[in-house]
């Protein structure tokens, strides 16, 4: 569930987004202009030279083209998980096209339109992480992704920052709750379409979602609640879920045991949170080791603090520097160091364990999606195992869905640049260049 960090590998599909298709995309799809926007700022223009620069650098060295890209911050009405009102906000990076590609497109017939991608981050822990405070940093990862989706692919990308980050820092994070992940993205949607629309942006009606770790959860819950609840107001051209943990439960099931060792505490502690907060039955003074002061755990995770600080705050890092910590608490301790004995006993032994019964809830593999889908998945991912991603297009398959619209698509560990001390992190870039490939040939008609 790592935010997006890394530098990009993108397995030589990069020359095959050459920005083709912007013009002579078959016009299909709708989108819904939302009455739930509240404001919008410039926060950032970036020129094509500019751009170009840095898809030379870290993209595509053969690139003769890019598109300068404005990053307007969005700040809407959405709701959270108890249904209260919230106002979030996300960024929404516009990609321009230069002269000469306009004419381009004109000696060809066609005129620039835009596709749009509602992208879904990966866990982040302080709110500097959040899209709209971070993607004027060079290098982070959202820059990058603007680079990606719009400098480089041509799409407009709606990037929410999730309720507990940016304008509702001040709220708790929903993290892999799926409804209120699923309304802030698709709310941010709305609230971006409203912008384009009355700032006479031309869209053209193709919407794709993604999202990667965290966000690939939210994009799957974002696509199930599209087609089961706004089917008339968007249709989805392309979904790609990358790495995210769509059966909640089975994963709590491999965690949740006295004998596994935690790969990564802070994530555990983060879902427990978020658990604590949303629902009544699910109470820290049951599931915490005695040893965690369960009246400050939850500001932990309120946006203040590092993994790093998370971490020592659970007793699992000795040495608040970062740069000198060897693990920083990972695959050092069984889950016996975040969870009681008597908690772990009873969710292994009592089907109807609160937690166990509330992931379950939250899981969003058991539909049968009608949009193209393409679930991509490291097959080593020592995180999220590739048993999410088989589990979820079996589940499709068994539920209706056919192999010409839903695809499994592995990464192998050769395919990648091994960077960190996980797999699931160093995934990401390759991960992210296949969807963003995957969604421009779709968007072209190569695919269909």
């Amino acid at each position: 569930m790592f935010k997006f960090m890394t530098k990009y590998l993108f397995v030589g599909i990069a020359s095959a987004i050459f920005f083709a298709g912007c013009g002579d995309i078959d016009n299909s799809g709708e989108n819904i202009v939302g009455n739930n926007f509240v404001s919008a700022e410039v926060i950032q223009e970036v020129n094509a030279a500019t751009n170009l620069a840095y898809i030379q650098a870290g993209i595509d060295a053969n690139a003769t083209n890019a598109f300068a890209y404005k990053v307007v911050k969005i700040i809407y009405n959405t709701k959270d998980e108890q249904n209260k009102d919230v106002k979030a906000s996300g960024i929404l990076v516009i990609p321009t096209p230069t002269d000469a590609y306009v004419q381009y497109l004109k000696a060809q017939g066609k005129t620039f339109s835009i596709s749009t991608i509602l992208e879904n981050h990966g866990t982040i822990f302080p709110d500097t992480q959040a899209p709209s405070n971070e993607v004027a940093t060079l290098g982070s990862g959202t820059q990058k992704l603007a680079l990606l989706m719009s400098g480089y692919a041509g799409f407009a990308a709606a990037m929410p920052d999730y309720i507990g980050y940016g304008e509702s820092k001040d709220q708790p994070h929903p993290y892999i709750l799926k409804k209120a992940s699923a309304r802030a993205s698709v709310d941010m949607l709305k609230a971006s379409m409203r912008y384009m629309t009355d700032n006479n942006i031309i869209t053209n009606g193709q919407v794709y979602v993604s999202g990667y770790s965290e966000g690939g959860y939210v994009a799957m819950a974002t696509a199930q609640d599209i087609e089961q609840n706004y089917s008339d107001e968007f249709k989805l051209k392309g979904v790609a879920p990358m790495d995210g943990p769509y059966d909640v439960k089975a994963l709590g099931d491999v965690e949740i045991n006295a004998t596994h060792t935690m790969a990564y505490p802070a994530f555990l502690g983060y879902l427990t949170s978020a658990y604590s907060v949303a629902y009544d039955d699910v109470k820290l003074d049951d599931v915490l080791n005695s040893d965690i002061n369960t009246t400050t755990f939850n500001s932990l995770f309120a946006g203040t603090y590092t993994n790093v600080q998370i971490h020592y705050a659970l007793g699992m890092v000795t040495d608040l520097n970062e740069s000198t910590v060897t693990g920083k608490g990972f695959n050092e301790y069984n889950a016996t160091k975040l969870f009681s004995a008597t908690f772990i006993n009873d969710y292994q032994q009592n089907a109807n364990n609160s937690v166990k019964v509330r992931l379950e809830e939250n899981s969003v593999y058991d539909w049968k999606p009608t949009a193209k889908m393409n679930i991509i998945h490291c097959v080593d991912d020592d995180i999220i195992p590739f048993t999410m991603a088989q589990t979820a297009y079996a589940k499709f398959l068994e539920n209706g869905a056919t192999t010409d619209n839903i695809t499994l698509s592995p990464i192998p560990t050769s395919y990648i640049t091994r960077s960190s001390l996980f797999i699931h992190a160093d995934c990401a870039p390759t991960a992210y260049g296949a969807a963003v490939s995957w969604f421009n040939k779709i968007r072209n008609g190569e695919i269909k």
